[in-house]
């Protein structure tokens, strides 16, 4: 789910990509050292950066939040199933189990068009144990079927169809607010403030949305940028970039593809009309 966390992790993430576009172990854009990181800083640690010419910005959120909650919560798609790792592959009246085995994973076996035997797999399968577990669903309809290592044979079947699934994601938002975020710029020269600001303030204006970690996306708006000179005996020079992030608090689950659909007497979109998903988790 997005937090009000994600919201600043990624700003953090982005911030440093500004000023390190080489990576955090070569120099940074501005010549100086650049400490990034969530919350307001501590003052002994802030004034030993300062006064060794290093550069502080601290991500912070302001205690300025809206309520825009504005969508019904209703569940979408977030991401596909993967590609299935297992294979099942029919010969005539036989199914051979092969490929990898990883899970989440579930594998069926379709028997005549009409009945249906799902397994999920587990962490200790092999292709072996899966026919075993495949063959043994079939047989409690047709004691004729049977398993010998990775391959499940039904005598009796006209038709055999092996399909292996697996997950995705599907996500809806919860609710909705709108947070003023404020990225302070610390330095120990007006200079050096100004300079920071100019390499970070449009980076920042030419985004209108950020990435956040469950998937989903932050609306960015600019909302204004106050400087503070009050604390220059100190060696201290402070400006304010504030933005105000809109992201929506989601919930995630995840969704097992379909494998053997079920439908009744009075539809039409699939052969398998007659009862019988049957499935077993060992």
């Amino acid at each position: 789910m997005a937090d009000l966390s994600d919201v600043e992790n990624a700003l953090v993430g982005v911030v440093a990509q500004v000023f390190y576009p080489n990576g955090t172990a070569q120099s940074s854009a501005l010549g100086a050292p650049v400490r990034i990181y969530r919350g307001w800083p501590s003052k002994p640690e802030l004034e030993t950066d300062l006064r060794a010419g290093a550069v502080n910005v601290s991500i912070y959120a302001l205690n300025r939040e809206r309520p825009v909650t504005r969508f019904q919560n209703n569940w979408r798609q977030l991401s596909g199933p993967t590609e299935p790792t297992l294979t099942l592959t029919v010969s005539g009246q036989t199914v051979t189990v092969g490929g990898t085995v990883a899970v989440p994973q579930n594998a069926a076996v379709i028997v005549n068009g009409a009945s249906g035997y799902s397994y999920a797999l587990q962490a200790i399968d092999t292709p072996t144990s899966i026919a075993t577990a495949l063959a043994s669903l079939i047989s409690a309809d047709d004691p004729e079927a049977s398993s010998s290592g990775p391959v499940i044979t039904v005598p009796s079947a006209t038709s055999l169809i092996g399909r292996v699934g697996t997950f995705g994601d599907s996500l809806r938002e919860l609710k909705r607010q709108r947070r003023d975020i404020q990225i302070a710029l610390w330095a120990n020269t007006p200079l050096l403030r100004d300079q920071i600001a100019s390499l970070l303030d449009p980076a920042l204006a030419a985004m209108e949305f950020i990435a956040l970690a469950d998937g989903t996306v932050g609306r960015m708006v600019y909302v204004g940028s106050p400087h503070d000179d009050t604390v220059q005996k100190e060696i201290l020079y402070r400006r304010n970039l504030i933005y105000s992030v809109e992201y929506g608090t989601t919930q995630t689950r995840t969704d097992a593809a379909i494998i053997v659909p079920i439908v009744d007497d009075f539809c039409g979109f699939s052969p398998i009309t007659t009862s019988l998903v049957k499935s077993v988790v060992a």
